[in-house]
């Protein structure tokens, strides 16, 4: 019995040590993502993406890296949520020198934890302008993000907001709310030793989207957008502009909170397709085909935006192959009808002289008559009798006037 109970003791205690391997074998991911400049919708979506990486690559860990002044409130709050529904451990890194400032602060304490470097600077929250409303409800945030801090820390930190107060690294080291570290090799020492790291830094789809998703760009597109609709009604006619300016007016509504992100890239893929098909019917030097395509790629752009973050690079071959097939489409079009209006025109004479038409009404060498010639009515005249209804062509072209005989 008891050389049962010493191998079956030996078999689990073998089993646990395998354990034990296998986990430790296994790499520890931590995915690092790298906030600097605005705090933005171009930010949202950098966060986005790497909380998307956690996901796909079971992480550990994932690192905020924030360098910012602040920005918008509305798109620090986007960050705050998805940070929150993080499927992993979060922490934040001020790296030396930097700043979380504003709604970068915000940010920050929407992490479990906070490691700042010597000389970086934290806090200063105040809203511009500074409204009450505004205010209490960004102390209440700061309230509600330090959690683990007790009362006096609290009231110390919303001072950030009430008095636009801003800490240092050791101020906030001696109130408990930070650590401080001299790098990011520190930090991850300090977290458990990670052995894979996945970077995620701002791409051209983040910058697309601080550009075009900004409240002030947001407002010019918005009063150029009326000025093209009306040039459209009360000048040019139907040329095009009247769409162009329809689908800037809608960006701006979108950024303002008007509509949402479906009917926008809706009605984006209407105005591109509409766009490509004017290009097509109005062929030459013209912007209608690019702007086309600009709006076709905006409204892929912003269904992935509000989706949680696919792998672009996976998508890039098709959606690339469609946008270089409508291109090249445009383009050859544009191509053959420049080269078209490039042609020189053929004159009246040229058009005319020995083409074959009907005589309408009699015609003598005394009294001009009609003829029907190339799909319209002339005055002609003839040196011989022309009885209604014969033949002729054309000798001569004079002014408007055609000289015939009978053929």
């Amino acid at each position: 019995m008891k050389k049962l109970a010493a191998l079956i003791f030996s078999i689990l205690f073998l089993l646990l040590i395998a354990r034990l391997n296998t986990a430790y074998s296994e790499p520890q991911t931590v995915i690092i993502v790298h906030l600097s400049g605005r705090v933005d919708y171009g930010m949202v979506y950098v966060v986005k993406k790497g909380v998307s990486k956690v996901e796909e690559n079971k992480a550990q860990l994932m690192i905020i890296e924030i360098d910012s002044y602040g920005g918008y409130l509305a798109a620090a709050d986007e960050i705050i949520e998805e940070l929150s529904s993080c499927n992993c451990r979060v922490i934040a890194w001020i790296p030396p020198g930097a700043k979380a400032v504003s709604a970068g602060a915000l940010i920050a304490l929407a992490t479990e934890k906070i490691y700042m470097g010597p000389g970086a600077v934290f806090g200063a929250c105040q809203p511009i302008p500074p409204s009450d409303k505004v205010v209490k409800y960004v102390e209440a945030r700061v309230r509600s993000l330090a959690k683990t801090a007790n009362q006096t820390v609290k009231s110390e930190l919303e001072k950030m907001v009430s008095e636009n107060r801003a800490f240092t690294t050791e101020e906030l080291v001696s109130m408990g709310v930070v650590e401080k570290v001299s790098s990011l090799l520190d930090v991850l020492n300090r977290e458990g030793g990670y052995s894979r790291i996945i970077a995620v830094e701002p791409d051209l789809f983040s910058e697309l989207a601080s550009l075009l998703f900004d409240p002030g760009v947001a407002l010019v597109m918005l009063v150029i957008g009326i000025l093209l609709i009306l040039l459209e009604i009360k000048a040019t006619g139907m040329q095009g502009w009247g769409i162009l300016g329809g689908t800037m007016v809608l960006l701006a509504f979108y950024v303002f909170n008007i509509i949402g992100p479906n009917l926008l890239a809706f009605t984006l893929v209407i105005a591109g397709i509409a766009l490509v098909i004017l290009e097509l019917k109005k062929p030459g030097i013209q912007v209608f085909g690019i702007l086309g395509i600009i709006c076709l790629t905006l409204s892929v752009f912003i269904q992935y935006a509000q989706r949680p973050y696919v792998n672009i690079i996976e998508y890039a071959p098709p959606l690339a192959f469609f946008l270089l097939a409508v291109s090249t489409f445009i383009v050859i079009t544009i191509q053959k009808a420049s080269i078209a209006l490039s042609m020189k025109k053929p004159t009246l004479e040229e058009r005319l002289i020995g083409k074959v038409g009907i005589a309408k009404t009699p015609i003598s060498p005394a009294k001009p008559g009609v003829v029907y010639v190339e799909g319209e009515t002339w005055t002609a005249y003839s040196s011989e009798e022309i009885r209604e209804g014969e033949k002729v062509v054309v000798e001569k072209v004079s002014g408007l006037t055609l000289y015939v005989k009978k053929t």
